[in-house]
């Protein structure tokens, strides 16, 4: 076994070396300015970004590892290595106090406890060492070099950063949309002589050979998917975060989303890791503490193809090093350009003025865990604005409008008319404050044309300019029955085109559920206050697959409003929406993006209302997982037989966010059974909210009659969308 780890580890690093050994010194770009078709080397410096590759491209990577590096420190920071951290942790009252009370609870001797909770420190501490960060210092700039043109950072973000860490415990809150998220902010870091942060990071990788010490020995420590009523290891791990915390050691980064966005959306935001960090504000550990929100953005993504076919069931390959030097050949593919926008810091002390009392933990031993609900609420408050702060910086990539597009045109599109109704869509974008990565002084048919060229391996070109969409392979394990009429492909297709889709979606979100509700509507006119309800009604369907901050309905309603009516998207004459004023075709092609959740969410529905029952006459509890898994069946049958043309109904993720909606919504029950998590479905709530879907959008007839309940309103036609290109 453990020649075995040896030979894998030498194996890894000699990848490594053959990886170097194959990268050169390369000072040209990509994209050339002589190839008409491409566009010219994008600039080092734009819109307060600077290029951080540029200076490699000239200088020696090896000599920029190993220099020396003046690091600031936190103003109280006592200087510990890891085996000190790990020893402070061990001793600590509060892992003393709950080794006591487990052992008290359990039976089991103090030393078996003991025990086990310095296995769970083990297996959780990082040991970051500089001869390993050295190391990836000199090896991913290579990497990087050779599958993207620019990674750029905003310069003034770093300048916050760099006066920030002298004076503050500082946590890092990055969004995370790939795996490459995790080197690249240390990298960043490292790259400007900050501080490298201490990461929490999934057990996942810590089984990954060599994979798993590096980054161990780079700052991440590990830390399980899920603690449950485990007090030793919330012990432990809560000990272990806030000792960080407390003596400055390193920033801590953490993802608020809890797990990398497969979707390209941002994600409802978790708590565990925020209560375990802000306690010790709570309870006047530190004066204060900074968290930043970090942007980071990719024109294309490393795991795009992986997401598609993971995201329509397809089971993922586990995290493997030799998983990754498999995937040594996406080293010649082109990534375009990383956006990494490093936010305004988020003051604890500041946000939660007249929200908290910290008092209340002046008589309680500090390391007793014990929130008030009004720290429980300012945690999650926080949580929320963080996200929507990441998504505020997020760089939009032309790809992700052309993509947009593309969605809409499923049986393909001329390149001119293309180029209009992107060019339109760009503008309807930035009037929503969204910030597209669009050279100024470039064409837009060339700026289109080199992003078209970025994604080749999922589209064609014809000679007459009429670009076409091509299918994916699907991999080995797909079942017969979904490559079954080219199924699999064409959703594969469709779902990897959302993934930059998505991009767009928390903008749009708002007002066009305002949209959703106008374009349904079969009456002349509609009342404010009925608009309100139905916007309502969808923002309490989509709550697990947007992000809206709680308590803010009403204002998000209003700025929709807003927004549309001054657009001339929207007609409001005496407290009253003019509906055939307002449906057009730009209210139609926002309403045509969120249709396929819709349509998803309709057809979950409609396989929760044919659940058999028992013998009582309740519909059978089946898991979750099942339930989606037996929709998206129920999914792919329609679109074989015609009935759907949305292949992005059959994704798994869209269906699960739906049925978690449900049951907030009491549509749906949920209740344990021998540990395992079994739903039921409300039969009458859940037609209710099938035949609220059929106000929004127009519902297919299906051959099945048991399945055609609901009215569909087909006088109301919404075929595809041209987007007429006026200024």
């Amino acid at each position: 076994m453990i020649l075995k780890k040896t030979v894998t580890k030498i194996s890894a690093k000699l990848f490594l070396v053959n990886t170097i050994s194959k990268m050169t010194f390369c000072t040209s770009y990509k994209l050339r300015i002589n190839d008409p078709h491409k566009l010219p080397p994008f600039p080092v410096f734009k819109d307060g970004y600077e290029d951080i590759l540029e200076d490699r491209r000239g200088n020696s990577d090896l000599r920029f590892a190993i220099r020396s590096r003046e690091v600031p420190a936190y103003k109280y920071n006592h200087p510990r290595t890891s085996a000190q951290i790990k020893e402070y942790v061990r001793k600590s009252d509060r892992v003393t106090f709950t080794i006591e009370q487990v052992a008290s609870e359990t039976g089991m001797p103090k030393a078996e406890v003991e025990k086990e909770a310095n296995a769970i420190l083990d297996e959780m501490a990082h040991n970051l060492r500089m001869g390993a960060i050295r190391g990836i210092a000199t090896v991913l700039p290579k990497v990087m070099k050779k599958m993207y043109n620019r990674v750029y950072v905003n310069k003034e973000g770093i300048s916050r950063v760099q006066h920030l860490i002298k004076e503050y415990p500082v946590i890092l809150m990055p969004s995370h949309r790939s795996y490459a998220d995790f080197l690249l902010m240390s990298y960043v870091f490292y790259h400007y002589d900050l501080p490298l942060p201490v990461i929490a990071a999934a057990m996942d990788f810590m089984g990954m050979n060599f994979v798993g010490w590096l980054l161990r020995n780079s700052g991440a420590f590990y830390i399980r998917r899920t603690f449950g009523t485990d007090k030793l290891y919330w012990s432990v791990f809560t000990e272990y975060v806030q000792t960080h915390i407390t003596n400055g050691d390193a920033p801590v980064e953490f993802f608020v989303e809890g797990t990398r966005s497969r979707t390209g959306k941002s994600l409802v935001p978790k708590l565990g890791m925020m209560k375990a960090c802000l306690e010790p504000y709570f309870k006047a550990h530190v004066p204060d503490i900074m968290v930043l929100p970090i942007s980071i953005s990719y024109d294309r993504t490393l795991e795009e193809s992986l997401y598609s076919y993971e995201l329509l069931g397809v089971p993922k390959p586990k995290e493997s090093t030799s998983g990754l030097l498999k995937a040594s050949s996406i080293l010649n593919e082109d990534f375009g350009n990383i956006h990494m926008y490093i936010g305004e810091p988020i003051s604890i002390r500041q946000f939660s003025i007249g929200k908290i009392d910290r008092v209340q933990h002046s008589l309680a031993p500090r390391y007793i865990a014990s929130l008030t609900s009004d720290e429980e609420k300012l945690m999650k408050e926080l949580a929320y604005q963080v996200v929507l702060e990441q998504q505020k910086h997020m760089v939009i990539s032309p790809w992700a409008l052309v993509a947009t597009v593309l969605i809409q045109n499923k049986d393909g599109i001329d390149l001119q008319q293309l180029v209009k109704e992107v060019e339109w869509l760009k503008r309807q974008t930035a009037n929503l404050g969204g910030y597209v990565d669009w050279p100024g002084n470039e064409k837009p048919e060339m700026v289109i044309r080199a992003r078209l060229e970025l994604h080749k391996h999922i589209l064609d070109i014809s000679d007459e300019d009429f670009v076409e969409l091509k299918n994916i392979k699907p991999p080995p394990n797909v079942t017969p029955e979904l490559r079954r009429d080219g199924v699999i492909s064409q959703a594969a297709l469709q779902v990897l085109l959302s993934l930059y889709r998505n991009q767009l979606l928390y903008l749009f979100v708002r007002p066009a559920m305002v949209t959703l509700a106008v374009n349904g509507c079969l009456q002349e006119t509609m009342s404010m206050d009925e608009l309100f309800k139905r916007y309502e009604f969808l923002e309490h369907l989509f709550r697990h697959e947007f992000v809206f901050k709680p308590g803010q309905t009403k204002e998000d309603f209003d700025k929709a409003l807003l927004n549309l009516t001054h657009g001339g998207g929207l007609v409001i004459v005496d407290n009253q929406v003019q509906i055939k004023k307002s449906t057009n075709k730009y209210t139609t092609f926002l309403s045509l993006m969120f249709e396929p959740f819709l349509l998803a969410y309709w057809v979950l529905c409609k396989h929760l209302l044919s659940l058999g029952c028992d013998v009582n006459g309740k519909p059978l509890p089946k898991k979750p997982k099942v339930v989606c898994k037996e929709a998206q069946q129920l999914a792919v049958r329609w679109l074989q037989e015609g009935s759907l043309k949305h292949y992005e109904v059959m994704n798994l993720d869209i269906l699960g966010n739906g049925l978690l909606s449900m049951i907030h919504m009491g549509a749906v029950a949920k209740d344990k059974r021998s540990g395992e998590t079994y739903v039921s479905p409300n039969q009458v709530t859940v037609s209710s909210i099938s035949e609220q879907i059929g106000r929004y959008i127009e519902l297919p007839v299906v051959p099945d009659p048991r399945f055609n309940s609901t009215p569909n309103f087909s006088s109301q036609s919404k075929d595809k969308v041209t987007v007429p290109a006026k200024l």
